[in-house]
């Protein structure tokens, strides 16, 4: 299925969320959730990020999906429906070693709900790409970001910077790793 209503990925329900395909209806919620709090972490999402912005890159999402070279997951709270963030990644070019990103919003920090997101992102991932590693990026004083990594058995593997096409600027990052499991 295809076109916002239809899912292009396997629905993923934990105890308290769900994990569906971003559709184009969701860019407000994006937008929203991406607030100056959250986009401090993240080296590609400018601050603010305005809806068109998040429109586009939700059909680029999408067209990822579609190609088979990415999943994005946006990431709804099951008790109200609730978008509250987004999981997902890829690679265009090197599919061996594909790189993943996430977000939450401000107000669902610190419930636990992107460890239980990433868990079942991450078992979604080995099952839809090729990828034989997957890697992370998160800013060294991201602490909470580094605790979910390690939570996820990603291993820290070196620090080494990080352009962020964001703020045009290089900055410091942390990289982690997590090989496909046997």
């Amino acid at each position: 299925m295809d076109e916002d209503g239809a899912e292009l990925l396997p629905v993923l329900v934990t105890s308290r969320l769900r994990l569906r395909c971003w559709r184009s209806q969701d860019a407000l919620a994006l937008s929203t959730n991406l607030t100056s709090a959250v986009t401090r972490w993240l080296s590609s999402w400018p601050d603010p990020t305005s809806i068109d912005l998040a429109a586009k890159r939700i059909a680029e999402a999408r067209a990822g999906v579609r190609q088979g070279w990415h999943v994005s997951y946006a990431i709804e709270r099951l008790a109200d429906g609730v978008v509250i963030g987004g999981f997902g990644g890829g690679a265009q070019e090197q599919r061996e070693r594909v790189e993943i990103g996430y977000h939450l919003a401000e107000a669902a920090q610190r419930r636990g709900y992107m460890t239980e997101a990433a868990i079942a992102g991450l078992a979604a991932m080995w099952s839809l790409l090729p990828a034989q590693v997957i890697e992370a990026q998160v800013h060294p004083d991201n602490t909470a970001s580094r605790t979910i990594l390690t939570r996820l058995g990603m291993r820290f593997v070196e620090e080494r910077p990080v352009y962020s096409t964001a703020r045009e600027a290089w900055e410091p990052g942390c990289w982690y790793e997590i090989e496909r499991p046997t």
